[in-house]
């Protein structure tokens, strides 16, 4: 780890590293673009971005920066307890992308195209402005293989969904 980065977030990863890593770390998994939309909404259906509808603020998420990343969690929280689902580095997504997919896809739980050429990526960066790319709702998309100092990812876990006897 470079010193004075313990607390950044991993950045630099391309879509196949942020695959096995989230494998390697206990059996999990990249988030499927659906649930990266639900968890960064928080508890909220209708929201713009991970706080509200309010527009971004230098309070709120770590956009247009010349200076990189930030650390990470250093923003409030969302409705879920998650940190940075707006802004810092982009995030992969499980999903394919596909321009056109949601005209047609599944209203509920859409796993996305099954191939396609780019993966979908989540929630802007540092260098981004907010409008549009923070917002909850915009899909960004890049080569599986391409790694940037604006691109990294966080795991996610399948629910294990016990019985009630």
């Amino acid at each position: 780890m470079p010193e004075g980065k313990a607390k950044s977030p991993v950045a630099n990863v391309d879509w196949h590293d942020a695959v096995a890593f989230c494998a390697w770390d206990g059996g999990k998994r990249l988030p499927t673009e659906a649930e990266w939309e639900r968890a960064a909404r928080g508890l909220a259906d209708n929201h713009m971005y991970p706080w509200g509808n309010d527009a971004a603020t230098p309070e709120r998420a770590h956009y247009l920066s010349t200076g990189g990343a930030a650390d990470v969690c250093t923003k409030p929280k969302n409705g879920f307890g998650l940190c940075d689902m707006a802004g810092n580095v982009w995030e992969w997504a499980a999903d394919w992308y596909e321009r056109e997919y949601y005209t047609a896809a599944p209203a509920r739980d859409p796993k996305g195209p099954a191939a396609g050429i780019y993966r979908v990526m989540r929630g802007g960066s540092w260098f981004d402005d907010p409008a549009p790319f923070l917002s909850v709702s915009y899909r960004g998309w890049a080569r599986p293989a391409e790694r940037s100092q604006t691109i990294g990812f966080r795991c996610a876990r399948s629910a294990v969904l016990q019985s009630r006897r």
